[in-house]
């Protein structure tokens, strides 16, 4: 049920990148694959955001979706598909004029990944980054991970390729990088161009800020629920949210949220927010959304109220209350 006109799907932004030997014979064109959990997918989008082409339009969709993109990737009967002899990242090197050494390295340990008969014998890093990858994928339930967090993992390996690491160092960078993950992965902190677009049956919406003051100035129900860790959600958040995290949601703590009018994800930036919505949806949330502006940090810079460990949240709840009855006078009068 929806409760606001027109369809919007939520955009990741992902960095742009200065690497070296980007090709520009890509330059412009979209890209498209399936959903996939498997490394070789998310490498080769890595690789094109990185070193292909920077501000790529990369589209994905449910498996066996048609695909209308100039380039199809990791995919059936595309020409940058795994095979035997080597995996669709490689292939996606052959448009790099210059590949450099590290970026063949990873190709070798991609493809040690992902090659059934485990070819790089004596190799230990495909081993310890498959570990280390579904590590990460185990921390937020395998089909949710951020498409930023599978970034910074990427980032990270190919740093440390690049300083000639060898298995050891690489699995204490990788785990350094699982450390670090939180809230927001880091891969879309500098800013970039492009959209990774996930597209389903039901998508996330994105919900104008001023339509969810009204909604709450109507008597709705609206929840928020606020993605992020523990301190951070005690040391803030938006009046009356609940934390819960992407790793904790099931049947059984999303059962209270079905029968609210409109229940609105949110993380700092909003990219677990989305993965959260989403992840609601599948458990029959179907009044989940995303806040437009994006996020805690939009919410504050629009000057509207948030509940502090210092101040009782149903006092919070009341600001809240009488901003969504007059949002002019509460908005700050830089954005309005």
């Amino acid at each position: 049920m929806k409760f606001w006109h027109g369809t919007a799907l939520f955009a990741l932004l992902v960095a742009t990148f200065s690497y070296a030997s980007i090709s520009n014979s890509f330059s412009g064109n979209a890209y498209g694959t399936w959903q996939s959990l498997e490394p070789d997918s998310w490498a080769s989008i890595w690789l094109i955001r990185t070193h292909i082409d920077p501000n790529a339009d990369i589209v994905i969709r449910p498996s066996g979706s048609r695909l209308d993109v100039d380039n199809p990737f990791a995919i059936p009967g595309s020409d940058y598909v795994r095979d035997k002899h080597s995996s669709g990242f490689e292939k996606l090197l052959g448009r790099i004029e210059k590949p450099d050494a590290a970026l063949i390295r990873m190709g070798e340990i991609i493809h040690g990944m992902e090659s059934a008969t485990w070819s790089f014998e004596g190799d230990e890093a495909p081993r310890i980054v498959e570990q280390a990858y579904r590590t990460l994928q185990d921390r937020f339930d395998r089909r949710y991970v951020p498409a930023t967090c599978y970034g910074q993992f990427f980032d990270t390996l190919y740093e440390s390729v690049r300083r000639d690491e060898d298995p050891a160092q690489i699995a204490r960078a990788l785990d350094g990088a699982l450390a670090d993950i939180s809230t927001d992965c880091e891969w879309a902190s500098a800013g970039g161009a492009g959209d990774i677009a996930l597209k389903e049956k039901n998508n996330v919406e994105n919900v104008p800020v001023r339509d969810i003051l009204a909604f709450i100035a109507a008597g709705r129900k609206v929840v928020f629920v606020d993605t992020r860790e523990t301190q951070e959600f005690e040391e803030s958040h938006i009046p009356g949210a609940i934390n819960i995290k992407l790793r904790e949601i099931n049947d059984q703590s999303v059962a209270a949220l079905k029968n609210a009018d409109l229940v609105v994800s949110y993380c700092l930036k909003d990219f677990r927010g989305y993965e959260v919505a989403r992840k609601l949806m599948h458990h029959g949330v179907e009044n989940s959304a995303i806040m437009d502006p994006h996020g805690y940090v939009a919410w504050r810079t629009l000057g509207l109220p948030v509940a502090t460990k210092d101040e009782r949240d149903d006092s919070a709840l009341a600001r809240l209350g009488s901003c969504a009855q007059d949002p002019v006078k509460c908005l700050n009068k830089d954005v309005r």
